[in-house]
């Protein structure tokens, strides 16, 4: 896609894809949190929950694909970014380290 067909506010480098999907993040402390995934790319993704997690912590990330033959997808990631976005709300963004 050349830079003039591409929206103006989209200037990342790979598209997000807009999803709605439960997720589970299991960190590795063993620690397991259950969040919705909201959007997603080939380097990382959007997530939100009640409440905030700590940055700079790892884990396994798996987005439920709504059944059928289609398998969860499973990533190795990294928590960079907590921001509220209301009340009892967290943006949680997380970078893809690996897919599995």
């Amino acid at each position: 896609m050349t830079s003039p067909a591409r929206s103006y506010n989209e200037k990342r480098n790979f598209i997000r894809m807009q999803v709605s999907a439960p997720a589970v993040l299991t960190l590795t402390d063993g620690q397991t949190v259950e969040l919705t995934c909201l959007d997603i790319s080939s380097s990382g993704v959007q997530l939100q929950h009640f409440e905030p997690l700590q940055t700079d912590i790892s884990g396994r990330l798996t987005v439920s694909s709504g059944g059928g033959y289609t398998s969860p997808l499973e990533a190795d990631v990294t928590i960079c970014r907590v921001q509220q976005s209301g009340t009892d709300e967290y943006r949680i963004g997380v970078t893809i380290d690996s897919f599995l």
